[in-house]
């Protein structure tokens, strides 16, 4: 029963991410895995992504349907923080509420309680 607990909370703890809305400055190769031999795609310069705050190195991202790993990303960040569980479709994202020059695009998601967001675009965050 203890190791059912263990596992339990292992699996918790590695299945939360927090992942960061940004716009890559150059492009970057998106790998399967953190080794540089399995290439997914290629993903071009101003793309809007998520991007893990994990590791400075390697880098967990999503882009469309890609889920993968880039090495040493070049990017600005859109939006605070996005916090999602890797095991659901659902972000959610934090904000200032200041805005400066320029909007963003907003990709449509799911809440947590199950309402759907239309694709929108808002006014851009503006940097500190």
């Amino acid at each position: 029963m203890k190791n059912f607990i263990l596992l339990l909370v292992v699996i918790f703890f590695t299945s939360c991410t927090t992942y960061l809305t940004v716009t890559l400055e150059k492009e970057v190769i998106l790998y399967k895995t953190k080794k540089k031999n399995d290439s997914l795609h290629v993903i071009p310069a101003n793309t809007q992504v998520y991007l893990s705050k994990r590791n400075k190195k390697y880098r967990r991202i999503k882009y469309d349907n890609y889920y993968g790993w880039v090495i040493n990303p070049i990017y600005t960040e859109s939006v605070n923080e996005v916090k999602t569980t890797t095991s659901t479709s659902s972000y959610q994202t934090k904000s200032n509420n200041m805005s400066s020059g320029g909007s963003v695009h907003v990709k449509g998601y799911t809440r947590k309680d199950g309402t759907y967001v239309r694709p929108h675009t808002r006014s851009r965050s503006k940097k500190h």
